[in-house]
């Protein structure tokens, strides 16, 4: 198993400067972000076909390979028709861009309608993601659903697929061997999810695991209780709560051999791109023990 990062961290460096430190630091892979707050992809002209050459020459000359490209914050089961339209172009854009450049996932979240409950925007999953699947099967490439519940935000319109239960209920409703997971456990641990159990009992669904830890925070926990979110923070690998020689055990045993793409966004080692650097080569340098 190969580790890599997820580029959020670094957005304003363009893609030269980030696989040239990728591939000094020993890196094997880049997730990049495909939404519009990194400045120097154009999706819509990579989808076209125009620009792919640099992109290929850039892995081909590093031996860094493009594992995968997140955008989550989509409004794929908003009530208004136009954002679900946008939505959906959007991906699209993202997959052909994929298909083109020779990135095997494309990870987003599922959206949400935040006047209904969750048991009602079940029923919206069919409508949208059976045609998205079937787009993606086409272009080659993997759909993902990333696991992130963004409950820290209000309202709560970017993601339901967040648990195992609702996992089920997506892929039951959608059956389609293009759409998958992009499994994280760091929003596992704090739901009290056994995310060991959840990566055997997703074997054949798991496209892309991304690396990210979460430290429990009791004492503000005892004060402040469950609903705000301020009782874990996200961490680096090694410096939470999630058992790695466990998870990545896990991987290992159910036959992934994708990339293992870390998530930077602990607030410690936030700040400088110093302290980012360091974030990751700590969070590098712990999980090479299991991976």
């Amino acid at each position: 198993m190969k580790i890599g990062f997820y580029h959020s961290c670094y957005l304003h460096w363009d893609l030269p400067r980030t696989f040239e430190w990728a591939a000094k630091n020993g890196f094997h892979g880049i997730e990049l972000h495909g939404g519009p707050r990194y400045e120097h992809i154009n999706w819509t002209a990579l989808a076209n076909g125009q620009g792919c050459g640099e992109i290929i020459k850039l892995q081909e000359k590093y031996d860094v390979s493009l594992s995968g490209i997140m955008f989550g914050a989509l409004p794929f089961l908003s009530s208004d028709s136009n954002e679900r339209k946008r939505a959906v172009e959007t991906i699209k854009t993202l997959l052909k861009a994929a298909a083109n450049i020779g990135v095997p996932v494309v990870s987003t979240f599922t959206g949400r309608d935040p006047l209904l409950p969750v048991e009602d925007n079940l029923p919206l999953i069919a409508p949208v993601f059976t045609e998205l699947a079937e787009f993606a099967e086409r272009q080659n490439v993997k759909l993902a659903f990333e696991n992130c519940p963004m409950y820290e935000f209000w309202p709560p319109v970017h993601n339901i697929a967040v648990s195992p239960a609702l996992w089920h209920e997506i892929f039951d409703r959608v059956p389609s061997s293009a759409l998958g997971l992009n499994i994280d456990p760091s929003h596992l641990v704090w739901q009290g999810i056994d995310y060991v159990q959840a990566v055997h009992d997703f074997k054949d669904k798991i496209v892309l695991a991304q690396a990210k830890d979460t430290e429990l925070l009791p004492h503000i926990q005892r004060v402040e209780g469950m609903m705000t979110c301020k009782w874990w923070r996200h961490r680096i690998p090694g410096q939470g709560a999630v058992d790695w020689n466990r998870f990545v055990t896990a991987l290992h045993d159910i036959g992934y051999n994708g990339m293992l793409s870390i998530e930077h966004e602990d607030p410690i080692w936030t700040g400088s791109d110093d302290k980012v650097e360091k974030g990751l080569l700590l969070a590098k340098r712990h999980l090479e023990m299991y991976a």
